[in-house]
Order: C-alpha cells, then structure tokens, then sequence
C-alpha cells in the first residue's frame, strides 16, 4: 500500500542515526526518464573515479537492483543483515513505515556504511511527500519529464502533479530541469524562486542525432546559451529511443553542475559513461533474431515513446504484443497508439491489485477496434511461449509493454525461453 509523507521515515532515520546526513545526494524526480537519468548519472560519476551510490524503483528481476554501489548489487548476505536491522527498529515503533520506507532507509544505511561519495537518489512517487525527499539540499535535484501519471496520488491536473514534484526543490539548491510544458514550467519557476534556488532549463534540441540502430546512437552536443558547458562532438549513447535526447540534455548539465560545484567529472568520463550504461527494461533489445523488446511503458507518454521508437527503430515491422494493464490506466489511449505494431496480443495479468484480469484485458484490446488474434494467457511463462511461436510462424517480432514489475519478469522468461 502506497502511504505518502515524510513523518514515519524521518522517525526511523533517527533512531537508525540519520545515516542520510552523512551523504551527498543528486536527487532526481519525475513522471518518465528518472531511470535512465539516474543511470546515466551514476555510470558516467563512476567513471570519473567517484564511489556512486545508486537508488532506484522498482525493481526488474532482482530485489537487491535497487541498491548499487559503482554497478555492483548489495550481496545477499549485506542485504539480509540491513534487512533485519531495518526491521528491529521498525518493530518499536507506533506508526510502522511502509515496504518503500524500509528500503530508503536501508539504501542510506547502505551507502553511508560504505562511505559512497555521492548517492544518485530515485523519487519513488511524486516528490514532496516521497520518502526520499528526507535529505537536506542536495548537490543538485534534477526534475525530468513531467506528465499525467498516478493521478489518485498527485493529482488530476499537470499543475498539481508538478507541484507534487516540485517538492525536491529545496532552498539554495540547483535544479536542472528537462523541457517542460507551460504551466509545468510555470510551477518550477516559482517554486525556484520561492526557494533562492537555481533553475537550469535543458532541452532536446541541444543533441544533434547523428545515427542511429539498434546497437545504439551517437550525437553532437551544444549550447549556445551556457558559456561554461563543453562542445561535445560524436558521443556514443548506448540506450536506444529518440526519448534519451532529453534525458541526455539533463545528465549533461547536472555533470557542468557538479563541475562548478568542484566536482572533477571530465569529458572523457562523460564519454566512458554514457557508452557503456545499461538499463534495463526500457527499449531494451532482447533479441534480434528474432527481434525481442521489452519496455516498461505504462502511461500514454511513455506508450508515446514506445510508439515512436517502434516506428524509428523497427520500420515495418509487425509485433506479437505480450501485455497486462493496470485498471487506473489510461489504457484505451495506450492501446490505440499500439495497434498500428500488432499483429496480435497475449495478454497477461499483472502482479498488481490494481490489475485487470487477463481476460479483461483481451477485451479491452478487442473493444478499441482491434480485429487480429489475442491470446488470453494463464501466466507469464505461457505468455512467452506463445508470443514466441507466434512470433516464429507469422514472422513477426516480440515486444513486451506495460508494468515495469511485469516487463522484468517477461524479460526473465523471454531469456529462458527464447530458444522456441
């Protein structure tokens, strides 16, 4: 159960000593991108020489992916030790915090305990209320894309969800911010203001794409408004999807951030990190032969991008859909701009309370005027199977969409299984 606010963990941070206080943080929300921004962030910091903590949600296979320390996963034996000292203390108190609480908290204990010199720190949900948003100031926050998403939380308005978000934004600080739409903006600046924070403005249009496959893209760098940024010229990016640019634009100007700040992070560590990050779950290629993806898209903008890339990437190419679908979705909206892909569905249904069934799901797909073939599958391993000899007899690819919780548990059954 999601319960918001910041009461239970600053409690539980104290009575484990504020391990936070002895970090420095790079703070980053949002609604679509906070993965692949934290990810770049913490490759390209580590690369530059710096012990990098690393914090994100959820998880895409493995409990302990949440917590890493220069690419490399808690071990399951620091994990259980954290895990029960978490929870001694969490037995002593009135108002127990929640499963995320417990794992903040056990993040911090983490990183403190092997003296990280900076922790990149994924918002859960929203920001102000977010149990990461107990940290001071930190380094920088940086507030990616922000759109509709999580609106029995947030709110039902752009406005109230940014505001929500805004929250990171605290006094003296600097924030980098992707491109935003109007009245997003509009809250970001008058909450930077209200703050005496600093407000750096990034855009996509400062990438220049210079190719593009599956194998990755390379891009030139420049901006003419920022007299301290580096040019960048032919930089290699190993995540895929047109999407990246803005993400780029952002773990670019967080390392000038950085840079001002004292921090030595130099362009060849930029190069080093962005060629060689991974992240899982997201256009991520599975397989070429056949063609495997799987993305965690669950809201329209980032179906949006899915579409898109589909279209970039994929030209022509017809999809086996292996999908679930959450019922506070906008889901009629996603599954339109998908159809154009389908050759046909394989529906599942996702770990999730909010889900619907499998056989729901089918008739969703059905009811936006799809007239191909869907499977209603009794679970994921089925799904794959049936999705790849699907795949085999129609000549089609396999691309998995929706929950990232789902898409990491396709992904390992794809990896399984892909000798069909």
């Amino acid at each position: 159960m999601i319960r918001l606010g910041l009461e239970r963990i600053e409690v539980l941070l104290e009575k484990l000593g504020d391990p936070q206080k002895r970090l420095k943080f790079i703070h980053v929300a949002g609604t679509n991108g906070k993965g692949s921004v934290c990810a770049m962030t913490a490759q390209i910091l580590q690369c530059a020489g710096y012990q990098t903590g690393l914090f994100t949600s959820p998880v895409i296979t493995d409990y302990g992916e949440q917590f890493q320390i220069n690419g490399e996963m808690i071990s399951k034996e620091e994990l259980r030790r954290l895990t029960e000292a978490v929870k001694r203390v969490c037995e002593d108190m009135e108002d127990p915090p929640s499963e995320f609480e417990e794992e903040v908290a056990l993040a911090f204990l983490y990183f403190a305990a092997h003296a990280c010199d900076l922790v990149v720190l994924e918002v859960g949900l929203g920001g102000s209320d977010d149990a990461t948003n107990v940290i001071d100031t930190p380094e920088v926050a940086a507030i990616v894309n922000i759109d509709f998403d999580h609106m029995g939380f947030l709110g039902d308005t752009l406005t109230q969800i940014a505001e929500k978000k805004a929250g990171i934004i605290k006094k003296d600080g600097i924030i980098v911010t992707a491109q935003q739409k109007e009245e997003v903006m509009a809250v970001l600046e008058r909450t930077c203001k209200e703050k005496q924070a600093m407000l750096v403005r990034t855009s996509a249009s400062d990438l220049t794409v210079l190719e593009k496959n599956l194998d990755g893209q390379s891009f030139d760098y420049h901006r003419t408004d920022h007299i301290h940024i580096r040019q960048l010229h032919n930089m290699n990016l190993s995540l895929l999807g047109d999407h990246q640019c803005g993400n780029v634009a952002v773990v670019l100007e967080i390392m000038e951030c950085l840079n001002q700040r004292g921090y030595e992070i130099s362009e060849n560590a930029i190069r080093q990190g962005l060629r060689s990050v991974r992240w899982p779950g997201r256009f991520e290629i599975l397989s070429k032969h056949p063609l495997v993806i799987v993305d965690g898209a669950h809201n329209p903008d980032g179906i949006h991008a899915l579409s898109h890339n589909l279209n970039t990437y994929c030209p022509g190419e017809k999809f086996v859909f292996i999908t679930g679908i959450l019922k506070d979705k906008d889901y009629n909206d996603m599954l339109q701009q998908m159809l154009p892909y389908a050759d046909s569905f394989v529906t599942i249904a996702p770990d999730n309370p909010r889900a619907m069934s499998a056989e729901e799901c089918a008739q969703a797909i059905r009811a936006c005027g799809f007239k191909g073939e869907v499977i209603v599958s009794i679970d994921k391993k089925q799904a794959v199977k049936q999705a790849l000899q699907l795949a085999k007899n129609k000549d089609a690819g396999v691309c998995a969409f929706g929950s990232l919780y789902s898409v990491g548990a396709l992904k390992a059954e794809m990896e399984d299984l892909q000798s069909i």
